[in-house]
């Protein structure tokens, strides 16, 4: 069962998914969902969702509207919505969005901060 709901986020499908072998470097931009399986080196800034996949490793500063870390992420992640961190994630960088979900089991080595709305 979990392999047809792992190309799901928050019972929404992925749109855009770069799969295990992919490798890809440089500035990434989207506006829905993408899920990324393989490796990417560079920067991503996007208004959608970004998953980062089980076995993805992720080498850029991120910032998106919500960021699910199945994987690895080197860098720092600024969500304006949330972060969730699963049990297999690791996430060396620090972490700022509005909510922060870290699993039992997740490997974190930076600092968190929780953004307030302004009054």
């Amino acid at each position: 069962m979990s392999n047809l709901l792992e190309n799901y986020y928050n019972n929404q499908k992925i749109k855009t998914i770069l799969g295990k072998t992919t490798s890809f470097n440089g500035r990434l931009s989207f506006k829905d969902s993408l899920k990324i399986n393989g490796a990417f080196i560079g920067e991503i800034n996007a208004d959608g969702v970004l998953v980062v996949g089980e076995d993805a490793v992720v080498q850029a500063n991120v910032e998106a509207d919500t960021v699910v870390v199945l994987g690895t992420i080197k860098g720092d992640v600024h969500a304006k919505s949330k972060v969730e961190m699963e049990p297999t994630g690791r996430v060396y960088g620090n972490v700022k969005a509005r909510k922060i979900k870290i699993s039992d089991g997740v490997i974190f080595n930076g600092r968190c901060e929780i953004i307030r709305d302004a009054k």
